[in-house]
């Protein structure tokens, strides 16, 4: 799942690539279903990040049961594949900057659009990420965004407004900013307010980026854990936020005072991506799945109940109206021209910036 997921990929690559559990992929004496098909595929997936619902109506529609593993990071599901355990399964979801690495290791299966008709229903803005510009073998699942959220009646009871960085170095707002405690989400923000690419992984734009949030120590409250930010903004004990689109989307629920800001400047976005995988033994029923997932109500379905980004654009009218309506499920055209996204993993810039912000924590 996207949250949580760059703290927890150096810790678990290690113990990942350690482990492989075999499980049966079927054969070719396989019982089949009335139509021909494969009675199982095989899901590796995030934990927590499928509805059952969703599996027992394909099944139901199909004769297909979806057997699902999860993984807890993108370390993890990497290694288990790189190890062999790819011809385990059909269908895996990485995030968008693990994709590179799929390909570069050889396993991904192109998508066959005449049997993935529904692709089209995928926005404009989502097929052609940088990670697959020609939307070869990424289908779209659930998308996350890190954004500046404010309290619009502190705000204004401030006379303060909020578009680009250097808006937070006010007075008024002295211990009065919260930032997710997300490091590459952290630096992303100092590289925006050193003018420098804010996926850089350069050490040097590291550097300057640390210097740049560490400047703003005197305006934050805290680093704080994406529910304790979600929690706070909610309940109006602080005025700006960096935080999760998601947590934004539940606090903005509960406290019509908070609005999206910082309009001036690009947020940015990760996307989790169905892939299928090379070597499946159930190509075609992967693809009747990877299809029925981009259904609009199915899409729908699964948007309404994990509320994240909706990158299917034909889903929209199926949503529950405040998800509709909402700039942090249904990205605004404007959003989507200043999104960015980083598509590499890269350990040594990783490492730095979660060292940049450990110290500009000590130095508080």
């Amino acid at each position: 799942m996207i949250r949580g997921k760059i703290k927890k990929m150096m810790a678990a690559a290690l113990a990942a690539t350690m482990v492989f559990t075999m499980t049966a992929c079927g054969n070719d004496s396989e019982e089949k279903t009335a139509d021909g098909y494969a009675k199982e595929i095989y899901l590796y997936n995030w934990s927590e990040y499928m509805s059952e619902d969703v599996l027992n109506k394909f099944e139901e529609e199909y004769g297909i049961k979806v057997v699902e593993t999860t993984f807890e990071s993108n370390d993890e599901m990497l290694a288990k594949l790189m190890a062999g355990g790819g011809s385990e399964y059909d269908i895996a979801v990485p995030s968008n900057f693990y994709i590179e690495s799929m390909k570069a290791n050889d396993l991904l299966e192109p998508l066959d659009k005449d049997v993935i008709t529904n692709y089209d229903n995928i926005d404009e803005t989502y097929r052609t990420m940088q990670c697959d510009p020609d939307g070869e073998y990424c289908v779209p699942y659930m998308g996350t965004s890190c954004v500046w959220i404010a309290n619009k009646k502190m705000l204004d009871d401030y006379g303060i407004e909020i578009h680009k960085m250097d808006d937070l170095k006010n007075d008024n707002l002295k211990n009065n900013i919260l930032l997710v405690d997300d490091s590459q989400a952290i630096m992303s923000v100092g590289l925006l307010g050193c003018d420098l690419d804010p996926t850089s992984g350069n050490l040097d734009d590291i550097a300057k980026a640390k210097d740049y949030i560490s400047g703003l120590n005197p305006y934050i409250k805290a680093f704080a854990a994406s529910t304790d930010t979600r929690d706070s903004m909610a309940k109006g004990e602080v005025a700006v936020a960096l935080m999760y689109s998601g947590e934004a989307l539940q606090a903005m629920k509960e406290n019509p005072d908070l609005e999206v800001v910082m309009d001036g400047e690009q947020c940015s976005l990760s996307m989790d991506t169905m892939v299928l995988l090379k070597g499946s033994k159930h190509k075609e029923e992967a693809e009747l799945f990877l299809n029925f997932i981009l259904r609009p109500d199915i899409s729908a379905e699964l948007t309404n109940e994990f509320q994240f980004i909706c990158a299917n654009k034909a889903a929209v009218e199926y949503l529950d109206d405040d998800l509709k309506n909402s700039p942090l499920c249904v990205l605004t055209d404007d959003m989507k021209k200043r999104i960015f996204m980083i598509n590499t993993f890269d350990a040594d810039a990783i490492s730095a910036e979660t060292d940049a912000v450990m110290e500009i924590k000590s130095s508080r």
